[in-house]
């Protein structure tokens, strides 16, 4: 049996896999070094754009480079499966979304409120709100994707 990799492009498909996914990596780097950093993320498709929303206590490096980036790329995988095929091999199945996106740090207290509702919707089986956050403080992502790739390895 030989593992098969489909990209998937239906909305459908592509919403599924995403939301599958309980981690998102941001790949940063600073021109010399590539930095993975994992995040939660949130999400909606609005107007035929994904958005993806992260709450960070990122140290002072990672803060700078989120800022300076102009785009930063993204992955997140998920339903991870080892299996034996033969011969003593295995084979690993699994869904991911890998692309590219604008960061956006956001700074008004509402578009804050809202970005953490969708983080928590992503997580949460039922609606719940986080009213106890220093707003003011809270440093709260926007992830415009740019460009977004999902597959499928079976």
């Amino acid at each position: 049996m030989i593992k098969t990799e489909k990209t998937v492009t239906d909305l459908a498909g592509r919403l599924k896999i995403v939301d599958s996914c309980d981690m998102c990596r941001l790949g940063l780097t600073d021109g010399k070094r590539v930095s993975v950093i994992p995040v939660s993320f949130g999400y909606t498709f609005l107007n035929g754009n994904f958005t993806f929303y992260m709450k960070g206590d990122w140290d002072d490096r990672v803060m700078k480079l989120l800022r300076e980036a102009e785009e930063i790329a993204f992955q997140m995988d998920s339903d991870h499966c080892m299996l034996p095929v033969e011969n003593g091999e295995y084979t690993m199945f699994y869904n991911c979304a890998e692309g590219y996106g604008k960061p956006v740090f956001l700074e008004d207290t509402e578009e804050k409120k809202t970005a953490m509702k969708h983080l928590l919707a992503h997580y949460l089986p039922r609606e719940d709100t986080a009213t106890d956050i220093p707003w003011e403080e809270a440093c709260m992502l926007k992830l415009e994707v740019t460009e977004l790739d999902c597959k499928v390895c079976r």
